[in-house]
């Protein structure tokens, strides 16, 4: 880990939230989404005497809202800062925390957090599962999310304007959203709602076979193997479409079950770099399917 970044905010020193980096590598194109990741970026367009919007992402789990906001940070070149929502968040953990300072000139840290950094710095701040927080932890961003852009801080005693760059979307999954509705004050402010759905069978496919280029180089087999996915997808959840997270899960413990078979005793699959040269089958896909998804008792 580098060394924290601090910045100077009337006259006081605090410490900043790193960004978050996600591994996507450059071949790692977003799949699909177009018209979610245009909307999305249409909203955050500042007109003059109009603040840019905020966003919300609502969607089953693993359909891949994160994966978006992810692309969109890509795309924008701006640096991304994630605050993971839950049901024990505090007003003030959305804002600044404070602990006793490694440095003995110091007796203490300020510590931005992820959507004070953003504010700060003209990032991108991404609230995820906002629908976990409960009601008087959201009550800082009612400031943050209208034509005032500002963040006071009790702790730190200063008020955190918003650079002109800083960009804001949240995330929540359905069930959270029908359960635990958003209260008011904020679901007002968290303009367009773009929901975001189950992807197509195509676009399923062509992630597997762009995450995993084993499979993809597998040709016709790879097809077979999608197929046969299809097939024991339909038997066992039926109408209910699959989610890219599932998806991918299970094609990545289907290919580790075929290097485990292909492995000798000795050899050490920790090793980095060494790879037993295994084509997975349908007894691999088969395993890796009934130890993932099929209903027990």
């Amino acid at each position: 880990m580098g060394q924290p970044a601090f910045l100077r905010i009337n006259g006081k020193t605090v410490q900043v939230s790193s960004p978050y980096q996600p591994a996507l590598r450059v071949e790692d194109e977003l799949i699909g989404r177009n018209q979610e990741a245009r909307m999305v970026l249409a909203s955050w367009i500042g007109q003059s005497g109009f603040p840019p919007l905020a966003p919300l992402l609502v969607g089953e789990a693993g359909v891949g809202k994160n994966r978006l906001v992810y692309e969109l940070a890509r795309c924008t070149g701006k640096n991304l800062y994630v605050f993971q929502g839950h049901e024990d968040v505090t007003a003030e953990d959305l804002v600044c925390a404070v602990r006793f300072s490694d440095d003995p000139l110091r007796k203490m840290d300020y510590i931005l957090s992820p959507l004070a950094t953003a504010m700060a710095r003209g990032g991108i701040c991404f609230v995820d599962e906002i629908g976990k927080l409960r009601s008087r932890a959201l009550a800082p961003l009612v400031s943050v999310l209208d034509e005032r852009r500002y963040l006071d801080s009790n702790l730190l005693g200063e008020r955190i304007m918003a650079h002109p760059g800083f960009r804001f979307v949240a995330a929540t999954n359905t069930v959270d959203l029908a359960g635990n509705a958003l209260p008011e004050f904020i679901h007002s402010r968290l303009r367009p709602r773009i929901d975001v759905g189950f992807p197509p069978r195509e676009e399923i496919d062509r992630m597997v076979k762009t995450r995993f280029p084993r499979i993809g180089r597998l040709e016709r087999d790879s097809d077979r193997l999608l197929s046969l996915f299809w097939q024991l997808w339909r038997k066992e959840r039926g109408d209910v479409p699959p989610s890219p997270r599932d998806t991918l899960y299970l094609f990545g413990l289907m290919l580790n079950l075929a290097d485990a078979d292909a492995a000798s005793p000795d050899r050490s699959l920790s090793q980095e770099g060494e790879k037993p040269p295994a084509n997975p089958t349908r007894k691999h896909l088969e395993a890796a399917f009934q130890q993932l998804f099929a209903k027990t008792g």
